[in-house]
């Protein structure tokens, strides 16, 4: 997949500005979980089809994998608007993963 340009301001299109769903947050969850050594930036493969699969913008899905490895680490999203239900699917993940 070709590189795409960056858009001063980030890319946009028709989902931009609507909130994820968790069907979409789970398939970026299972992503994240399932190649822990996912180089977590835009010119990322997997990152681009995801998007274009959740017909989301490569930088918003970016933002979400940020975040779940954010919970991993520190167990909550320094940045503001975090996603209230990644932490739900987080909190999820980890007890399915302890039993």
């Amino acid at each position: 997949m070709p590189r795409q340009p960056r858009v001063k301001g980030g890319e946009k299109n028709f989902k931009s500005g609507q909130k994820w769903n968790r069907e979409e947050l789970s398939k970026v969850l299972d992503i994240y979980i399932t190649d822990r050594q996912l180089k977590i930036h835009e010119p990322n493969e997997k990152i681009q089809i995801l998007a274009n699969q959740l017909e989301r913008t490569t930088r918003s899905v970016e933002a979400q994998l940020l975040m779940f490895r954010s919970l991993e680490k520190f167990g909550f999203y320094g940045y503001r608007n975090m996603n209230k239900l990644c932490k739900a699917l987080w909190i999820e993940y980890i007890e399915k993963s302890t039993k």
